[in-house]
């Protein structure tokens, strides 16, 4: 009996781990698809150790807290903590690159034309956030184990509609006028998370850690309207970096099987996408099998 449910559990668990890892390789993942198998499987072996050692084969849990899979799906609320500098961080290269590019490089002897640009001149093709809208909606998915009365460990997964905004560039080194640029941050979201329930009666309050990453794909593109010679096409860029999610909700318990879970939680990335932090609010039902 012990057998069969190490079994289930672990294939569970290589699912909490590979499943987010295939999407997150997409990009730059690597560091990320080693991270989420790695959380992933520590978590669902930390998770079948409690489950196969705390649980009594001859009575199985019948009540709130019994042990079991379930799922869940929730509207999602997100409120961004962005920083001006991290945002313009995500786009502000290859927007460079491409003015560059598409305004050319004067012929040589030309005395009305502006001198050539050196590469990577800090001085021009500077940019400036407009607006970043501050808060979008979006779906939340979430499928775990609950190993114990006071522990579950699950795959939490996150889309979020655009956040939108607009881009300024600052100066331009011939007498073109400057551009604007409209901007679009669509995030998605894995984390392998711990749950601890702090009570095991039809109200259950509950707090979460998770590590997994965030995917966000940047695109601007120029807004400026008229026919302007040289006009930046629209840019993008995907990038991938690991995240850590903490926060806290509660669960009520409609019925033995239905569930209405509320929570609350922060998301805050690493390396390039360090600063896009947002908050997190979702309510929704789960289904305890």
């Amino acid at each position: 009996m012990r057998l069969k449910k190490a079994a289930v559990i672990g294939l569970t668990s290589l699912a909490l781990g590979v499943s987010p890892a295939a999407a997150g390789s997409i990009g730059d993942g690597s560091t990320v698809a080693l991270t989420m198998v790695g959380g992933g499987g520590l978590m669902a072996i930390g998770c079948m150790a409690i489950a196969l050692l705390t649980q009594d084969e001859e009575e199985e849990d019948e009540g709130y807290d019994r042990r079991g899979f379930y799922l869940g799906l929730s509207a999602s609320y997100a409120r961004q903590n962005f920083s001006d500098s991290d945002v313009l961080n995500l786009v502000d290269g290859e927007l460079q690159d491409n003015l560059r590019v598409l305004r050319g490089t004067p012929e040589l002897g030309d005395p009305d034309e502006t001198p050539p640009i050196p590469p990577g001149d800090p001085g021009v093709y500077t940019f400036d956030i407009d607006d970043v809208e501050d808060d979008v909606f979006g779906v939340l998915g979430r499928g775990g184990y609950r190993c114990h009365p006071y522990i579950s460990a699950e795959l939490q997964f996150e889309a979020l509609a655009d956040f939108d905004g607009s881009i300024r560039e600052n100066g331009t080194p011939s007498n073109d006028s400057a551009r604007n640029f409209d901007l679009e941050l669509e995030t998605l979201v894995f984390t392998d998370n711990i749950k601890g329930h702090l009570l095991t009666g039809r109200t259950q309050p509950f707090v979460l850690l998770g590590v997994g990453f965030m995917r966000m794909e940047s695109k601007a593109y120029d807004s400026s309207g008229g026919d302007i010679p040289g006009r930046a096409p629209q840019t993008s860029e995907r990038t991938v970096n690991v995240a850590f999610r903490y926060g806290a909700g509660l669960d009520f318990y409609l019925t033995k099987n239905v569930v209405m879970s509320a929570e609350g939680s922060y998301l805050m990335p690493f390396g390039k996408l360090d600063g896009l932090d947002y908050y997190q609010f979702g309510v929704g039902l789960q289904y305890r099998f």
